[in-house]
C-alpha cells in the first residue's frame, strides 16, 4: 500500500465516524408547500356554454354542487376573472353577491351548516384573455383555421368559468356546448349526446365518470376528421386530425395504440377513464396538455413522414398519456408536490422512447437529463419538492430520480409499489410522503434515505475517482467532492464497479457509496491484463464525475464497452488527447458505431481539421442513413470543396426538411453563383408546419435578385393567416434581409398582441431590431401614432412613440 492509499484509508476511517450522525433536515422556504384552505368541497360542475367567436365572447351558465366542510360558512369565494355576472342562485333562490372582477363573493342569508349539500347556479358572460382562445376568427382573408380551445393549467380556467380553481379539490364535470354544426366539439369524458338544434347548430353533451381537477376541464372546437381505434383492454381512442392533411395521421399517431397497451401493462393499473381522445390545435403555447380523457397538443406535432424525421409526437404523446394516471387520476395536493405529476409523466415517456427507438436512444435521453440537472444546480439547489424548483427538476431530473429509484429497488418492486400507490389514492390528492409510504406499505422498504437525498434535498453528487493496480489487487478510490452545506449533504447510492480484461472477461461488484471516502478493492487475476475499468457503468446514478484514465484504457473502453454511454464517454475523452493515429482511429469508430450521438461527437472533432480524414468522414456522413448524422455534418461543415459540392447538392432533395433547409443556406453561402440551381431544386418544397424550407428559399431568392414577389410572400407569412411558427420564421427572415415595409410592420405588431409568447416575444425582438435603425424608426413611429389601439395594445406599442 503506497502513501496516498494510506492517507485515503485514514481519511475514510475518520469520515465514517463523522458522518454516522443522525441527519438533520433543512428546507428552502416555500409558499406553495401547503394547499389553499377551502371551506366547501365541490362535487359536481355542470356547464352550459355557447360562443360568439367573432367577438371572442363566452355565454355560460354553470351549476356547482358542493358539501360544506367547515362548521359554519356564511360567505363563499369563487375565482372569476373579468366576467359579467348576471345572476347567482343558491338552492334555486337569488342570493347576494359581489363581483370584484377577480373574485365572485357570495353572501348567504344564513350560515351553511357542516356537511350539508347545496347548489349554486351562475349565469355569466366572459371575454377571456386566458384559459380559452379563439383562433382564426379575426383573419379577414379566411385562410386561417378557425378553432376554439382551452388551456386551464395552472389556474386559467377561472377566466371563462366562475369556479373554485385550485388543484386540491376535484369535481365530476359535465359540459353542454351549443355551436355551429359544421364543426367538431370535444370535451372531457363520454359524449352522451350530439344532436342538431335550430339555426344550423348542434348540442354536444359530455360527462366524465370520476372526479378530476378543475384545471383539466377542456374544450376543443374546430374542423376535424377522427380516426377511431381501440386498445387491447377495449378503451375507445379518438384521434383527431385535419381533413385536408390525412397523410399526417399515421406518422403522428404511429405508436398511440401500442403505447396505450404498454402503459396499462407496465403501470399495472387499468386506464382510469372511459375514453381517450387527442386533438391538435393551432397556436398552442406549449407542447401539449393532459386534459382528462382529452389531450390537446400543438399542431406542429401533426407531421408527415418527412417531418417525422425532424420532430415527432412520440415523446409528447407518451407524456400526456401517462398523465392520465399521474396528475389526472392522482393529483398533487399543492404546488410543492408538482413533481409527482411531471416527473412520472416524463419518466414513462422516457420508458416508451426506449420501446420505440431503442436502448441507446433511451440512455442518450438519460444522459441529457443528467446534464440538464447539473446545470440547473449552478443557479440554486432547490429540491424536487419545491413549488419553484423549475422545469428541469420537475421534468428531466425527477424522471431520472424515478429511474434511479427503480434501479435501487428493482423494476418489479418499483411497479408493485406504484400500482399500490395509484390504487390507494385513486381520484384523490397526494403529496410526496404518500409515495414514500406506498413503498413502505407495499414492499416493507424504508426509503427515507432516498427521499432525503434526492427528493427533499437538492443538488447532485460529484465524485472524484481513480484506479490503481498493486500486484494482484485493483483499487478504486472514490471521494464525494461536491460542496456540502445545510441544503446538500453526502449522497448514498449503490454503485457498480467493473474491471474488464483484455480477453473479454470481467468482474463487477456493487458497493453502497455513502461516505466521503471509499476504497473499493478487486482481487485481480494475475494471468490477465486489465483492459479498462468502469465506475457506474451506463450512468445509472445522476452525478458529475472526474475519472482520469490512460489513453490505452480509453481506447479499449471505446471499442469494447457494452453500453453506448461508456463508449461515448471514452470517445469524448479521447478527442481531448493527442495520440498517434488519432484521426484514423476516430474514423474507424465512426464506421463501427450505429448511434448518432457518438457519430456526431466524432464529426465535431474531425471536420474542422480540413484534412484527408475530414474529407473521408464528410463523404460517409453525407451518405449516412440517419438524418441526425446528415444534419450534423451540414451544421459542422466549415468548407464545401468543389469536389463535394455535388454531394451536398443531393441533400437539397433529402428526406429531412431540416437537412434541406440547412443545406440550402450552406450552399448559397459558399456557391452564390449557383443559387438559382439550388432554388430550383427546392421549388415547391414548403417544409414542415413552420414552412422552414419555403421561408429560406424566399429569403435567399429576394437577397439574390430583389424579387418583389418573394418579398411579398415573406411579408404575407408574417400575417395572422398563418400559425405562429411560420410567422416567427418569416419575421426573422425579414430581419436577416433588413427589409421592412408597412404591411410587414402591421402584421408583426399584430403578432406582438398574441397570447402566445412563442410568437409575441421573438416578433417583438424583430421590431425592436428595426426600431434601432434611423431609417426604420420614423416609419414605425409614424405608423403607431396614426393608429387606434385598445388599452392593452397601447401598452405594447407605447415604447415606439419616441421619434
Amino acid at each position: 500500500m503506497n502513501y496516498r492509499t494510506l492517507i485515503f484509508t485514514i481519511l475514510f476511517s475518520i469520515t465514517s465516524i463523522a458522518f454516522a450522525q443522525v441527519p438533520l433536515r433543512s428546507y428552502y422556504t416555500d409558499g406553495g408547500l401547503v394547499p389553499v384552505e377551502h371551506s366547501v368541497d365541490f362535487k359536481h360542475l355542470k356547464l352550459e356554454v355557447s360562443f360568439q367567436p367573432e367577438e371572442k365572447k363566452v355565454i355560460g351558465k354553470v351549476v356547482h354542487q358542493f358539501v360544506v366542510l367547515q362548521k359554519q360558512v356564511d360567505t363563499l369565494r369563487l375565482d372569476a376573472k373579468n366576467m359579467e355576472i348576471n345572476s347567482v342562485l343558491w338552492n334555486n333562490k337569488e342570493v347576494e353577491f359581489e363581483n370584484t372582477k377577480n373574485d365572485l363573493i357570495i353572501r348567504f342569508p344564513e350560515s351553511l351548516k357542516w356537511e350539508t349539500e347545496h347548489t349554486l347556479t351562475i349565469d355569466y358572460v366572459a371575454q377571456p384573455k386566458k384559459g380559452l382562445y379563439f383562433i382564426g376568427w379575426d383573419d379577414t382573408t379566411g385562410r386561417s383555421r378557425k378553432q376554439i380551445w382551452t388551456q386551464g393549467q395552472g389556474i386559467d380556467n377561472r377566466h371563462w368559468i366562475p369556479m373554485y380553481d385550485e388543484k386540491n379539490d376535484k369535481v365530476v364535470s359535465e359540459i353542454l356546448v351549443e355551436f355551429d354544426e359544421k364543426y367538431k366539439v370535444l370535451s372531457n369524458g363520454e359524449k352522451l349526446k350530439e344532436k342538431k338544434i335550430k339555426g344550423g347548430k348542434k348540442l354536444w353533451h359530455y360527462k366524465i365518470s370520476h372526479p378530476h381537477p378543475t384545471y383539466l376541464i377542456m374544450l376543443g372546437i374546430g374542423d376535424y376528421a377522427i380516426e377511431q381505434r381501440k386498445s387491447e383492454s377495449g378503451v375507445n381512442m379518438d384521434l383527431y386530425y385535419y381533413p385536408d392533411q390525412k397523410e399526417q395521421l399515421e406518422p403522428t399517431y404511429r405508436f398511440s395504440k401500442r403505447m396505450f397497451d404498454f402503459f396499462e401493462k407496465e403501470i399495472g393499473v387499468p386506464y382510469p377513464w372511459e375514453t381517450y381522445s387527442q386533438i391538435p390545435v393551432q397556436d398552442f403555447m406549449y407542447g401539449a396538455m393532459e386534459n382528462t380523457t382529452a389531450t390537446i397538443f400543438g399542431d406542429f406535432y401533426l407531421v408527415d413522414s418527412r417531418t417525422y424525421l425532424d420532430r415527432n409526437y412520440v415523446r409528447v404523446n407518451a407524456h400526456e398519456l401517462a398523465h392520465q394516471w399521474f396528475g389526472d387520476m392522482v393529483t398533487a395536493r399543492s404546488s410543492a408536490h408538482h413533481w409527482l405529476q411531471e416527473s412520472f409523466a416524463t419518466h414513462y415517456d422516457m420508458m416508451y422512447q426506449k420501446e420505440a427507438f431503442g436502448k441507446d436512444y433511451f440512455d442518450w435521453v438519460r444522459r441529457n437529463y443528467n446534464d440538464q440537472s447539473l446545470n440547473a444546480s449552478k443557479s440554486d439547489l432547490k429540491p424536487l419538492t419545491h413549488s419553484s424548483a423549475g422545469t428541469v427538476r420537475h421534468y428531466p431530473k425527477g424522471a431520472f430520480v424515478l429511474e434511479m429509484l427503480k434501479y435501487v429497488v428493482g423494476r418489479d418492486q418499483f411497479n408493485a409499489a406504484i400500482k399500490y400507490y395509484l390504487k390507494k389514492h385513486a381520484y384523490g390528492n397526494v403529496d410526496s410522503k404518500n409515495l414514500l409510504v406506498a413503498f413502505h406499505e407495499s414492499l416493507g422498504l424504508s426509503l427515507n434515505w432516498f427521499w432525503e437525498d434526492w427528493i427533499y434535498r437538492g443538488g447532485e453528487p460529484e465524485y472524484k475517482v481513480s484506479f490503481e493496480e498493486y500486484e494482484n489487487e485493483g483499487v478504486f478510490l472514490v471521494e464525494q467532492v461536491h460542496e456540502m452545506n445545510d441544503l446538500v449533504d453526502l449522497f448514498r447510492m449503490p454503485i457498480y464497479f467493473e474491471v474488464h480484461y483484455t480477453d473479454g472477461s470481467a468482474e463487477k461488484k456493487q458497493v453502497i457509496i455513502d461516505k466521503q471516502f471509499h476504497r473499493v478493492s478487486f482481487d485481480l487475476d494475475k494471468n490477465k491484463k486489465v483492459a479498462y475499468v468502469l465506475f457506474d457503468p451506463n450512468n445509472q446514478v445522476m452525478k458529475k464525475v472526474s475519472f482520469s484514465k490512460s489513453t490505452e484504457m480509453l481506447l479499449n473502453q471505446a471499442e469494447s464497452a457494452e453500453h453506448m454511454l461508456d463508449r461515448y464517454d471514452a470517445i469524448v475523452a479521447l478527442t481531448n488527447r493527442d495520440f498517434e493515429g488519432k484521426s484514423a482511429y476516430l474514423l474507424r469508430r465512426f464506421m463501427a458505431e450505429d448511434f448518432y450521438g457518438i457519430k456526431n461527437e466524432i464529426i465535431q472533432h474531425i471536420i474542422p481539421q480540413l484534412d484527408e480524414r475530414a474529407l473521408e468522414l464528410t463523404k460517409l456522413a453525407l451518405a449516412d442513413e440517419d438524418s441526425e448524422v446528415r444534419k450534423s455534418i451540414v451544421e459542422n461543415t466549415v468548407r464545401v470543396s468543389d469536389e463535394l459540392e455535388p454531394e451536398y447538392r443531393k441533400l437539397l432533395q433529402d428526406s429531412s426538411y431540416q437537412v434541406i433547409e440547412k443545406t440550402l443556406e450552406l450552399l448559397a453561402f459558399y456557391y452564390p453563383q449557383n443559387i438559382e440551381d439550388y432554388l430550383a431544386l427546392t421549388e415547391g418544397v414548403d417544409g414542415d408546419r413552420s414552412n422552414n424550407v419555403k421561408v429560406s428559399r424566399l429569403k435567399l431568392k429576394y437577397a439574390h435578385s430583389q424579387d418583389e414577389k418573394s418579398l411579398n410572400e415573406l411579408v404575407d407569412l408574417t400575417s395572422n393567416s398563418y400559425e405562429f411558427l411560420s410567422r416567427v420564421n418569416a419575421a426573422r427572415a425579414l430581419k436577416e434581409l433588413n427589409v421592412l415595409n408597412e404591411q410587414a410592420l402591421a402584421n408583426m405588431l399584430n403578432a406582438t398582441f398574441s397570447f402566445n409568447r412563442r410568437l409575441s416575444s421573438p416578433v417583438s425582438s424583430v421590431i425592436d431590431h428595426f426600431y434601432e435603425q434611423k431609417e426604420y424608426k420614423k416609419m414605425i413611429f409614424d405608423y403607431v401614432t396614426n393608429q387606434e389601439w385598445s388599452s392593452d395594445e397601447f401598452k405594447k406599442v407605447s415604447k415606439y412613440y419616441l421619434p
